[in-house]
């Protein structure tokens, strides 16, 4: 009896080891690999949408998953747009209302990934008197693009929250955001919409302070929480190289552990955007406060919600109707 019971032990435990085999091998088979060749990713150099990126880079973790991530900067969408349309890249960052827009004119590009929600804010005076949308009556507003998210998202919340038609009632000057910068420096404005890259030396300088951010006033219009820029590759590419799509979310995802937790890599970001070292303490701050790792279900009908409300005050500007069927999918998660 005690053989046989010993015997049923030893059957046991080599089950119990080609179980555990097993089960790394599926793990093996499932993690995502990438087929060893060249991702090219659109960005912007002047904003934030490279951080993750440089740090994919820095810590090869593309090599670890399998493909090989080829970083090229875009001056403008346009030039962006003409890469995605040509082939000659295979992924941009662009924001929700950019990747919608591109995919609803015909050009096929996917989500795969999400980076920050809402990072942008209206930047004013330390000493000014202005402390909401209503508060703008009147006066000189700078903003980066009349036909961007920023500007039609203060629109519809001045006039939900405020009853207030801001298009009409404040004088409105577009121009790049650096420029914007310069002009408030100047005083020629009153407040200006700011980039999150740029906002913080403003802050830091004690000169300026946070009127309110994009995600503030979002927040006050009741809609959910969804990803402003995002990580998005052309359809057909992703369909014939699942793998790389999925190695490159890997990838991403492991790279934002990082910078929710490395400080040292924080510092050569704040080397390329010639941040002070008290700017940068508020840059990180914030990135992290708006990094998002994964999608989740609900956030499609999130940015449907949110398209609706924009459109209400401003859909002439917005210039899309309805949200384009598969903006976003989870298959690469």
């Amino acid at each position: 009896m005690q053989r046989l019971h010993a015997l049923k032990l030893i059957a046991g435990g080599l089950v119990a080891a080609a179980t555990a085999l097993g089960t790394g091998a599926s793990l093996a088979q499932t993690r995502a690999t990438g087929d060893g060749g060249t991702v090219r990713i659109m960005i912007s150099p002047a904003g934030t949408m490279g951080i993750a990126p440089a740090v994919i880079k820095k810590y090869e973790l593309d090599k670890k998953h399998g493909f090989n991530l080829e970083v090229v900067s875009y001056s403008d969408q346009k030039s962006a747009t003409a890469a995605i349309q040509s082939r000659s890249a295979e992924m941009v960052v662009f924001d929700w209302l950019a990747t919608a827009r591109l995919r609803a004119s015909g050009t096929p590009v996917v989500g795969i990934a999400p980076f920050l929600t809402y990072v942008n804010s209206v930047i004013v005076p330390r000493d000014s008197k202005l402390n909401t949308l209503a508060d703008l009556k009147g006066k000189r507003v700078g903003v980066a693009h009349k036909t961007g998210f920023d500007w039609v998202i203060m629109q519809a919340a001045a006039e939900k929250l405020n009853k207030m038609d801001l298009g009409r009632d404040v004088e409105v000057r577009e121009g790049a955001v650096p420029l914007l910068r310069g002009l408030m420096e100047k005083g020629d404005l009153d407040a200006t919409q700011m980039w999150n890259s740029l906002a913080p030396e403003m802050l830091a300088s004690g000169k300026y302070r946070t009127m309110v951010t994009i995600r503030e006033l979002t927040q006050q219009m009741g809609l959910p929480t969804v990803p402003f820029l995002m990580f998005s590759m052309r359809e057909d590419y992703a369909k014939q190289n699942p793998g790389n799509a999925r190695a490159f979310v890997a990838a991403y995802r492991e790279a934002a552990d990082i910078l929710m937790k490395n400080e040292e890599v924080w510092l050569e970001h704040g080397a390329r955007l010639k941040l002070s070292p008290e700017s940068l303490a508020f840059f990180k701050e914030q990135v992290r406060r708006d990094l998002l790792k994964s999608f989740t279900p609900d956030m499609s009908k999130g940015l449907t919600e949110t398209l609706g409300a924009i459109n209400a005050v401003a859909a002439d500007v917005v210039g899309l109707g309805q949200m384009p069927a598969g903006l976003l999918t989870l298959e690469y998660q």
